[in-house]
């Protein structure tokens, strides 16, 4: 299911916007977009590398065969790892989110901020854009190991053709046959299109990333002026002044005190007559 969509995530972002909080809001529900469209290319990136596996059991050539099969399930365990990767960056997201609305009524907007940091999102998609990066360069060797044994196997059917051409006393073709095959049609094109597919992820995660820095100092600055705010509350207190019952007790206190010694003045000028 679509971040975007859930109804957990949809409420954590009501709660931000309704608390102050729109800017984050707006970029964590644009982050949020470019999440689950990767996640989406992710599975047709797999799609496309199990097709070419299945083409490949049926390969003819045994070197081929092998030597395209290991770099293959190479490339895919790869692109898996990535997958997973976002995967446990989606639900670390949904955690926070989770958690935030529960402890917002307690916490109030203090939640909301510390959801968001804990979310850690801008390190887990720089994880992801390394394992991705790793993967496009294995991508691109295999695809050069494909284009290699294609142009191979054009010039070992040429010369199968040339030899029948010999012994039927007809003119060699001595012309590279530059078009391509089957091999190049059930492998090359799917893995081209995988290479395309993970080449807009990189571009994605690298915009997603540039997204969550502009969240992270929204966030920061919320925090800060949270914080100053809760400084300032202190020093009010220490400033309030006093009830008017406690005024009036403190004088009532004070006539009692000049009322009990009046009597004693009174003796004393009596005894100097």
């Amino acid at each position: 299911m679509d971040m975007e969509k859930s109804l957990t995530f949809q409420d954590f972002l009501k709660l931000l916007n309704e608390n102050g909080r729109t800017v984050q809001g707006q970029d964590l529900s644009l982050m949020a977009w470019y999440l689950d469209g990767m996640e989406r290319q992710f599975d047709a990136v797999l799609r496309e590398l199990q097709e070419v596996k299945a083409q490949l059991a049926q390969e003819k050539q045994p070197a081929v065969k092998t030597i395209m099969q290991g770099a293959v399930t190479n490339l895919e365990n790869k692109v898996q790892w990535a997958r997973d990767s976002l995967s446990a960056l989606r639900e670390r997201i949904m955690d926070n989110a989770r958690t935030a609305l529960k402890n917002f009524k307690d916490a109030g907007v203090s939640a909301l901020d510390s959801a968001v940091a804990a979310m850690g999102v801008k390190r887990g998609l720089e994880n992801l854009q390394e394992g991705l990066q790793s993967a496009l360069t294995s991508m691109q060797e295999t695809l050069g190991k494909a284009e290699e044994m294609g142009a191979q196997l054009r010039l070992g059917f040429r010369d199968i053709a040339n030899a029948g051409r010999v012994a039927a006393n007809k003119e060699l073709n001595l012309d590279p046959k530059t078009e391509e095959g089957r091999f190049q049609s059930v492998i090359l094109a799917p893995m081209r299109g995988a290479q395309k597919l993970l080449s807009n992820i990189n571009n994605n995660t690298l915009a997603a990333i540039g997204v969550v820095e502009d969240l992270e100092q929204t966030a920061d600055a919320a925090r800060d002026r949270q914080a100053e705010r809760a400084a300032e509350k202190p020093g009010k207190r220490l400033a309030k002044k006093p009830s008017i019952r406690q005024a009036l007790k403190e004088n009532q206190d004070k006539i009692a005190a000049k009322t009990a010694t009046a009597p004693d003045k009174e003796k004393k000028q009596e005894a100097a007559l």
